[in-house]
């Protein structure tokens, strides 16, 4: 017998240390910081900043670095050229010849060269990468905080229904001993009994949701192995916490919200376009020099022998695109654009306001909610409690006994999902206030 428990000790250590494992407990805060690591869209928004960045020295390179190009040539006559001359046939030209040549040409920052134009643009591209990775941070925070939030609530329920499995348990086995002992009627024992049975395929479908609920909180953190997760935590409710003024906020988010942000740098890239379209009515000036090396030799001559013959050239060039009907079209199209960008910023405060009042009355509704259902919750357990004991005493009917029950699991019930909409308004609040 004592080898038997030594062994059951073991594998039951042995099966907590294997789920301790293969399951991972998580805090809000746990979750949050997992998402910044994890989280697919935030890996890529960090990505495509790092990128952007790229682009900016990429910029800064093309526009403040002169152009090198190399190139080498080397060609093989195999049939020269030939030129008569008094019936006299005379080749032209060599067997073999090397040329090398080395070009460099910088635009002039001048006129129709918009060199500072396009370093503008590739920078304020750049911010607006900036700016979007905290866009996806702070909505990466509300989608994980409402799924935790979800996980918490579908806890509490769970935990509602099986004390209503409970009490209703305990109330079939108090009618089943009154029914035995011939003070109950039959009807009052089997309605306790199917009202127990009732109430186990609700457990069941709790504990469904949950788990759904947990691989939505996973797919948001981002993890992607094949652990299982749990959470710890409560739904609270601070009954202290202050926003500030309804003014305050929409004022705030209308006006500094990184949606308004990333607008007004797209607004300003496509002012420096109309700038750029405006300067291809003007010329380009660019200075340009070129060293050669060349060598013509025939067969007779070995490579090691080659005679090369150097050049050096600099100057100062100038393009002029003249199709000015062209480049008048773009530029129009350009202007166009400020024009939305400028409408767009407009719609887009509207629609900041109207999400931001949206917000603070779901807010408040769902604190109205919770001070009127403190109340209700205390005194639904009160009634429960009392049409129990009345019960027993032969004062009430069984019926009572369930109606109180039913009762006290609805207002319970009612009271959390007061608690979890609130939490989820705040949340997104935060998202708004990029919290």
């Amino acid at each position: 017998m004592n080898k038997f428990i030594a062994a059951l000790i073991l594998f039951v250590t042995f099966a907590s240390a294997v789920y301790s494992q293969s399951v991972r407990t998580l805090t809000l805060y746990d979750a949050l910081n997992l998402a910044k690591r994890n989280n697919s869209d935030y890996v890529i928004a960090k990505l495509d900043k790092l990128k952007a960045e790229r682009q900016v020295s990429e910029v800064y390179s093309e526009n403040l670095f002169p152009t090198i190009t190399l190139s080498s040539r080397y060609a093989r006559s195999f049939r020269k050229q030939t030129i008569n001359i008094f019936g006299q046939n005379y080749e032209i030209g060599s067997d073999n010849s090397i040329t090398t040549t080395i070009d460099v040409s910088e635009p002039i920052p001048f006129l129709g060269t918009p060199v500072f134009n396009g370093i503008r643009i590739a920078e304020y591209y750049s911010r607006i990468q900036e700016e979007n990775v905290k866009s996806v941070e702070t909505k990466i925070k509300t989608d994980v905080r409402k799924s935790f939030y979800d996980v918490l609530l579908l806890e509490e329920v769970i935990k509602l229904n099986q004390q209503s499995i409970d009490n209703a348990s305990e109330n079939l086995r108090v009618v089943e001993a009154r029914y035995k002992a011939g003070v109950a009627l039959e009807y009052d024992y089997i309605r306790a009994k199917v009202n127990v049975e009732t109430l186990k395929p609700q457990l069941t479908q709790s504990k469904n949701r949950l788990e759904i609920a947990k691989k939505f909180l996973k797919n948001n953190i981002g993890l992607k192995d094949d652990s299982e997760i749990d959470v710890v935590g409560t739904l609270t409710y601070d009954s202290l916490e202050v926003w500030g003024s309804t003014d305050e906020l929409i004022k705030k988010i209308s006006e500094n919200n990184v949606a308004i942000r990333q607008l007004k740098l797209s607004k300003k890239i496509n002012e420096q376009l109309v700038d750029v379209d405006y300067a291809n009515y003007l010329p380009k000036f660019y200075v340009f020099g070129q060293w050669q090396s060349q060598a013509n030799e025939n067969d007779d001559r070995s490579i090691t022998g080659y005679r090369f013959y150097n050049s050096i050239i600099a100057g100062i060039g100038v393009n002029w695109n003249l199709n000015l009907f062209r480049n008048s079209y773009k530029e129009d199209q350009s202007i166009i654009e400020v024009k939305k960008s400028e409408e767009t910023i407009i719609k887009t405060k509207e629609l900041l306001k109207t999400q931001t009042q949206s917000v603070i009355l779901q807010i408040e509704d769902a604190k109205n909610r919770i001070r009127a259902q403190e109340e209700i919750v205390t005194t639904a357990q009160r009634g429960y409690d009392l049409a129990l004991i009345s019960y027993k005493s032969g004062v009430l009917n069984q019926i009572d006994v369930v109606d109180a029950e039913l009762a006290l699991s609805q207002v319970k019930l009612a009271y959390l999902q007061a608690i979890h909409d609130y939490l989820h308004a705040r949340s997104d609040l935060e998202q708004l206030l990029e919290k």
